[in-house]
């Protein structure tokens, strides 16, 4: 083997561009193998790692009728919901949770003297945080007593704390919502979080910045009727949720108004959804790498072929000292397994370095909304594209081998 590299040496001195155009040929097929099969691991872990989370234990509700316009299927919504419905609820045994989430797509705020515009906010119960596994970074999340009170308190992301309060905490920061009324509207920062899980965020949006449920009020000014909603999320217990929306179908049926009804939408329906996503796009992605790997194979049955051709003296003189066919077969082989091999070592590295931003970029420009932060190469991508690219150089230097081993000394010397 040893002799082999070093032959393989020689020749790759000799001719340096196309041994290096062969590498990078092979290298590319590696990159993109690796790349798009790590964003199905990585990417199928995340969504397995929520199902086995709140799989079989979170849905949600909501009064909504389906209408059949011009041959398509209308889903209508309306928000009928009210914070006392989360009392009734409690009269399920099968509901172990129930928490309203009023999501908004954004809101102007003022932290330190300077107006922002943040993307996803939301209003919820104290409920939302055990209900999602919402890990506190540093303080705690709001409860009960903060929302009866109409305390004027809120949490903020991880993401927002160090944008806005780097190398400091922001606990005891205030936030000003006042913008757009008289007055200020002063709410203390009393908790930083993590997100949830990221494939969470296609069943409930993720919001950068929490307020008890009810802050819109103060937001938009105080109204003489009570507030609606229009979903109730619950939690029930594990294998419990499909009795535990009958349930809430029937302690809420009184919501239902125009003909609409409450209507139950599972967790598990939409990680069914995203996996096949991910199925989808991976079958797309994985034909541009079939086409990479064989022109990689072709590069390799390419210059073993050159090499069978410029060396056809040689192989003469071997087989008329002796040489059997496989070792001819064997040293060709050997020759095509080294330029393997370097071709998986450049594309692996170069893999390693883009995998994370490419797999991310993939991932929530293509794929769908919520699945980020996904992580660079996977093992067994690595293991597999590696595998593969040793796998493709042997198969596609078979044939030039096999002409070799075939060449009748007196032919070979003859010809050469």
């Amino acid at each position: 083997m040893l002799e082999t590299l070093k032959f393989t040496g020689r020749i790759m001195k000799k001719r340096p561009l196309r041994s290096l155009l062969t590498i990078f040929q092979l290298a590319l097929g590696v990159w993109i193998v690796a790349v798009i099969l790590s964003l199905n691991l990585q990417a199928t872990s995340r969504i397995n790692e929520a199902a086995v989370m709140f799989g079989d234990t979170l849905a949600k509700v909501h009064v909504s009728k389906e209408e059949q316009v011009d041959g398509a299927v209308h889903s209508m919504r309306t928000r009928t919901f009210q914070r006392s419905d989360l009392e009734r609820l409690k009269e399920s045994s099968n509901i172990e949770a129930a928490f309203i989430y009023d999501h908004n797509w954004y809101m102007d705020m003022q932290f330190n003297n300077l107006y922002y515009r943040v993307g996803a906010v939301a209003g919820t119960t104290p409920e939302f945080a055990d209900a999602v596994g919402l890990e506190m970074v540093e303080g705690y999340f709001f409860t009960d007593m903060d929302l009866e009170q109409n305390n004027r308190v809120a949490v903020i992301s991880e993401t927002i704390s160090k944008q806005l309060y780097p190398n400091q905490s922001a606990l005891g920061q205030t936030i000003n919502l006042g913008r757009f009324r008289e007055g200020e509207l002063i709410y203390e920062i009393i908790g930083v979080y993590k997100p949830p899980v990221s494939s969470l965020q296609y069943f409930l949006q993720e919001s950068y910045v929490i307020f008890p449920l009810g802050y819109s009020d103060h937001y938009y000014g105080d109204m003489d009727w009570e507030r609606t909603y229009g979903e109730i999320y619950i939690q029930s217990a594990p294998g419990a949720i499909y009795d535990a929306v009958e349930d809430a179908k029937i302690l809420l049926a009184h919501r239902a108004v125009d003909g609409m009804e409450v209507n139950g939408e599972y967790f598990q329906d939409s990680t069914r959804f995203q996996t096949t996503q991910i199925k989808n796009m991976s079958m797309m992605l994985g034909a541009f790498a079939f086409v990479a790997i064989m022109i990689s194979s072709i590069g390799i049955l390419s210059i073993m072929l050159v090499s069978v051709v410029e060396r056809t003296r040689e192989i003469g003189l071997r087989k008329a000292l002796g040489a059997s066919k496989l070792t001819i077969v064997a040293q060709i082989l050997n020759e095509s397994f080294v330029f393997s091999l370097l071709g998986a070592f450049v594309g692996l590295i170069a893999a390693y370095f883009t995998s994370g931003t490419l797999t991310n970029t993939l991932a929530e420009e293509i794929f769908f909304y919520g699945m980020d932060n996904l992580g660079g190469l996977h093992p067994k991508a690595a293991l597999f594209a590696f595998l593969l690219a040793i796998v493709v150089g042997q198969l596609f230097g078979l044939y030039p081998a096999v002409q070799a081993a075939k060449m009748l000394p007196v032919d070979a010397l003859r010809d050469a």
